[in-house]
Parts: C-alpha cells; sequence; structure tokens
C-alpha cells in the first residue's frame, strides 16, 4: 500500500495517536479518584484542595489530549495529501503512456471524474482511515478494558451491545459500498456532459439546442444526486441505530450501576464505604462509556468513507493496473541513424478483435520515397498510417524500419523518428511560439521563423500585437482551421523526421496557401520517406508510390499515370472525386494569376530539406 512510502509521516502519526489516546483514558481515572476522594475528605478545605488538584490535573491531561490530537490530525491530512498528490500523479503518468486502443474505449468525461472526485474519495478515507481509525481502536479496547477493570458485570453488559453494533456495520458498509460505486459512475457521466457541452460549444449554439442540452444534464444530474441521497440516507439510518444502541446501554448502566452504588453503600465508623462500586467509579465508567460510543460512531462514518473510498479505489487501480495493448520491451534499442526504409510484412489489424480493420499488407517504401494513401473513408488509410509510430500494434505481422522491427525500438526514439500531422489539430493553451516547439523544446527562434515560413504562416504571426507570444485559447481558439492545420505542419517539420505522415494536413488550407506550402514541402519531402493521406490530386500525382485500399486491404498500387489508365478503384475516385475537384482547382488558379496574386517568400532549406 502506499502510504508505506512515508513511513516517518506514519509513525508520528501513530505515536500521536497513542499518546492521545492515553491522555484521554487517564481523565476518568483522575475524575473517579478526585470525586471519591472529595466525597470522603470529611471536611470542607480538604475538600476544596482535592477539586484544585483534581482541576489542575485534568486541565493538563487535557491540554495534552488536545495537543496530540492535533497532532494526529495534521499527519493524517499531511499523509493523505501527500498520497493523493503521488495517485494523481501515477493516474496521469498512467494515462499518457496507455495507447491508443485503451482511449478509444474510454470517456474524456470519466476519466477526469477519477482524477477529481474518485481521488478525493480515497483521499478522505487516508485521512479518516489510515491513522485515526487507529485512534478509534485504541479508544475502543482502552475504554473498554478500563470499564473491566472498573466493574466486571457492568462491563460485560455493556459489551452484551456490541455484536448488534458491529452487525450494522458490516452490513451497511456492503450496501454503501455498491451504493457509492453507482454514485462515483453517475459522477463521470455527469462530468462527460459537462465536458462534451465546453467541447462543443459553438455547435450546441448553432442548433440552438441549449434547452435540449440543458435537459439531458439535469437528468444527469438528478441522478447523481438522487444516489448520493440514497447512499447518505443509509449511512444516516445506521448512524441512528448505533446511536439508539449506545443510549439504551447508558440507560440500562445507569438503572444497574445506580443500584449497586446504593445497595454497596455503609457506614463503618461514621465514614461511609461502597462494597461494590462507588460514585466516582460509577462516574468514571460513564465516561469510558462515552468513550466507547465516540469511536463506535466514528466508525459508522469510517464505513461510509471507507465504502466510498472502496469504489473510488475499485474505479483508478482498473486504469492503474490496465496494460497498454503497445508495450515496449524491456531492453529496447533507441532508434537513431535512421535511413527510412519502411516495410510491412503479411500485416493484419483489428481494433476488436474480431472484424479485420487491415488485412494481408505487403508493402516495400525505399528510402526517400513519397507514398500517398488513397481511398473512401473507412478503408483503412489512416489505420495503417497509425501503426508505424505504434498507436497500435498490429495483430500479426511486421513493419520494419531499415531491416528491424520498430517494436525493437524504444517509443519516445521511435516517435521522434516518425513525424505525424494529423487531420484532427490539437492546440495547447499557451503562445503560438510554445506550441510550434512542441514538437522540439529545445529549438531557437531561429528554427521556429523558418519552420512557420515553411508553413507560410510567418508573415501573419508578426502582424499580431504580440507576435510569437500570443496566447491562443483553448484548442485553438483565436486560429481559423487553416491556420491551425499549418500550425500543426510547422510543428512537426521543427522534429525534422526522418520519416514523415500527412494525414489529409491540408484539408483546411485554402488553394492558394496550399499551392505555397505544396512548393517548399516538395523540399522538405524529398529527403526523407513520407506517406501523405489526400484526397487532392495535385499531391496525390506527385507520389512515387500510390496505395490504393479498399475494405481494408491494399486494391492496388503504382503511380498516378500507372493506375489512371487501368479500370479499378483508383480511376473510380479519380473520375468521381479527383476530376471534378481538379478541375474546380484549376479554374481557381487561373483566377488568382489573373488577378496577379503575389507569393510568400519560400525560404531556403538545407541540403538535407530539413529547416536550418
Amino acid at each position: 500500500m502506499c502510504v508505506y512510502f512515508y513511513p516517518r509521516i506514519l509513525g508520528l502519526g501513530y505515536l500521536a495517536v497513542f499518546a492521545a489516546g492515553l491522555s484521554a483514558l487517564a481523565i476518568p481515572r483522575v475524575l473517579s479518584t478526585g470525586i471519591d476522594r472529595t466525597l470522603d475528605s470529611g471536611n470542607e478545605s480538604r475538600g476544596v484542595e482535592s477539586l484544585i488538584t483534581l482541576g489542575i490535573i485534568l486541565a493538563l491531561l487535557g491540554i495534552a489530549r488536545g495537543f496530540f490530537q492535533g497532532a494526529q490530525m495534521f499527519m493524517g491530512e499531511n499523509l493523505a495529501q501527500r498520497i493523493s498528490y503521488k495517485i494523481r500523479n501515477d493516474y496521469f503518468e498512467k494515462l499518457m503512456h496507455l495507447s491508443f486502443a485503451f482511449h478509444d474505449k474510454q470517456g474524456t468525461g470519466s476519466l477526469m471524474s477519477l482524477a477529481t472526485a474518485d481521488v478525493e474519495g480515497v483521499r478522505q478515507f487516508i485521512n479518516m482511515g489510515v491513522i485515526r481509525s487507529v485512534f478509534i481502536l485504541v479508544m475502543l479496547f482502552g475504554s473498554g478494558t478500563a470499564m473491566l477493570l472498573v466493574d466486571v458485570e457492568l462491563a460485560l453488559l455493556t459489551m452484551a451491545f456490541v455484536p448488534f453494533l458491529v452487525f450494522r456495520g458490516v452490513h451497511t458498509s456492503r450496501q454503501l459500498r455498491k451504493m457509492w460505486t453507482r454514485v462515483q459512475e453517475l459522477t463521470a457521466d455527469m462530468v462527460s456532459a459537462i465536458q462534451e457541452n465546453l467541447t462543443g460549444a459553438r455547435v450546441v449554439k448553432a442548433f440552438a439546442a441549449e434547452e435540449h442540452e440543458r435537459s439531458k444534464f439535469n437528468e444527469r444530474s438528478f441522478a447523481v444526486t438522487e444516489q448520493t441521497y440514497l447512499a447518505e440516507r443509509t449511512w444516516a439510518r445506521n448512524f441512528a441505530m448505533m446511536d439508539f444502541g449506545f443510549m439504551l446501554a447508558m440507560a440500562v448502566i445507569l438503572w444497574f450501576g445506580g443500584n449497586r452504588v446504593i445497595d454497596g453503600r455503609t457506614i463503618v465508623d461514621g465514614q461511609v464505604v461502597y462494597t461494590a462500586l462507588s460514585p466516582g467509579e460509577l462516574a468514571s465508567f460513564f465516561v469510558y462509556l462515552s468513550m466507547m460510543v465516540m469511536p463506535v460512531r466514528m466508525m459508522g462514518r469510517i464505513v461510509n468513507i471507507f465504502s466510498r473510498a472502496a469504489a473510488s479505489g475499485d474505479r483508478l487501480f482498473e486504469i492503474l493496473d490496465a496494460e497498454s495493448p503497445v508495450q515496449e520491451e524491456t531492453e529496447a534499442a533507441f532508434l537513431e541513424n535512421v535511413r527510412g526504409h519502411v516495410e510491412f510484412k503479411d500485416l493484419s489489424f483489428s481494433y476488436d478483435g474480431y472484424e479485420p480493420a487491415l488485412r494481408n499488407i505487403n508493402v516495400d517504401v525505399p528510402v526517400g520515397t513519397l507514398v500517398a494513401l488513397v481511398g473512401r473513408p473507412g478503408s483503412g488509410k489512416t489505420t495503417f498510417a497509425h501503426l508505424l509510430p505504434r498507436f497500435y500494434d498490429p495483430t500479426s505481422g511486421t513493419i520494419t524500419i531499415d531491416g528491424r522491427d520498430i517494436r525493437d525500438f524504444t517509443l519516445a526514439s521511435l516517435r521522434a523518428s516518425v513525424g505525424i500531422v494529423q487531420q484532427d489539430v490539437f492546440i495547447h493553451t499557451a503562445t503560438i511560439r510554445d506550441n510550434v516547439a512542441f514538437g522540439d523544446l529545445a529549438a531557437d527562434d531561429g528554427r521556429i521563423h523558418e519552420t512557420m515560413s515553411i508553413a507560410q504562416l510567418h508573415n501573419f504571426i508578426e502582424e499580431l500585437p504580440a507576435g510569437y507570444q500570443t496566447v491562443v485559447g483553448e484548442r485553438g481558439v483565436g486560429l481559423s482551421g487553416g491556420q491551425k492545420q499549418r500550425l500543426s505542419i510547422a510543428r512537426t517539420i521543427l522534429m525534422d523526421p526522418p520519416i514523415l505522415i500527412l494525414d489529409d494536413s491540408m484539408s483546411s488550407v485554402d488553394v492558394h496557401t496550399e499551392r505555397l506550402i505544396q512548393r517548399t514541402l516538395e523540399a522538405v519531402v524529398s529527403s526523407r520517406t513520407t506517406f501523405v493521406i489526400s484526397n487532392r490530386f495535385n499531391t496525390i500525382a506527385l507520389a512515387d508510390m500510390i496505395l490504393v485500399f479498399k475494405d481494408g486491404e491494399i486494391a492496388q498500387s503504382g503511380t498516378h499515370e500507372e493506375l489512371v489508365s487501368v479500370e479499378g478503384e483508383y480511376k473510380e475516385l479519380y473520375d468521381s472525386q479527383m476530376r471534378p475537384a481538379e478541375e474546380a482547382r484549376r479554374n481557381a488558379e487561373r483566377l488568382l494569376a489573373s488577378n496577379g496574386h503575389g507569393e510568400e517568400p519560400v525560404p531556403e532549406l538545407d541540403a538535407s530539406g530539413g529547416v536550418g
């Protein structure tokens, strides 16, 4: 258990627990002695002296008890905060290392709920349960033992109520664990609704769907409220039953104990003698009984907190113990000096283990080849590209780079060598410079500016009041779709990877900007192996190799001239989609040329095609 990572805090906490317990248990004993001595003193002055002495001792014990209880609570919260900090960090690190296959099946809101509400549930239990529960046990057994020493018969009478209370606690714990598990699940659904609506706020407003979304959220919010109410009501009912049990025990003790004091009262030589039970002993017995009431009441609360923490812990450790389908070998090598020869051998892949997304893929891509991946939506193009950086692992077959299986390399070095510009562009809430440098945190301003010029975005950024220090909002708010896509291109080019994947990376770019980017990218991709997913003819036609995907298989391969000259999937796509689009593009280019539209100057590149 992670509490053992902090033995010093745990040890100090337990030391404070025992010190606080001993201080508390000494109070009834002192009280008993003081009452009996005062009653037996025989004169007023001696009685006053006894009371003063009693008051001083009780005050000192109260101060000691308060100090050690404060220390115990401090240590408990200290330990709880450290452990929750560690769990949150471990949880986040785990999420960062789990593959695409895991994230495909998980809702963002549910994962967010785990990092907040569930970690908080565990923190509360660490605070209340790990250290304070020991204090409760010390008080429970200490007060029970003290009652036995005072009067065995009354103590046994009191203990008769304990089995009932224990049964109630265990039974309620089982009920609450199921209830709190359901609360956490419903909370995750509610957080998912918030996250989806915040992310898609523009879509909701565009379709005037605020009332519909509000109604959906109300349903989920009410479900959380209702289930939480049921759990709290169950706990409150158990607490009331336990409280009633102790009140009944106190009434019984008062009856039998009072009679024992009265029946055992005799006068010997003019002094009162108690043969069975003295008033001071009865008073101390009641104080010990109240001390036992406190831990049993707290046990009811701890049962509630433990049930919630157990439900949260199950959900958290389900993620923390999850095994990523993509595993790095123990002795994986660092991938370096990559030439860029990529080969797919007898490769097949399935997302669910049943329906194949790719099958029987055999492709040999020489160094420096520009490969275009073409096909209808869902044909397997993006899946094929995502297997190269090991976002997923193939179900069967191998992928090699320069003759070595990619599973032999560390994931970090592999992904540093395989740059990818994804269709779904993500921009962080940070400055434009920080977003571009995300691919290479050590990059200087000169390299960043040259890279942004390649992406045809440098002049736009320079015109902004804060330039590269301009902060873009969440997911790139403040930038157009084309600008975000160009920033993503620059971010990947800055890495200068020997293998490059462009997943429909210019789908949001206008014709004129695409033409400018295309010219500069030709020099960039000429020296590296590049895979391009596109439906634009002017990009596909430049490819050295075109792979045509259909139903998860490579239906055709070859150059544009070879494929367009024969009947098949490629020619069908070209005739139905690419030819009309190309004719429209050419018309647009003629119009731009007739208007004398200038071009942004293209930066010079070094001999390798990378940025200087």
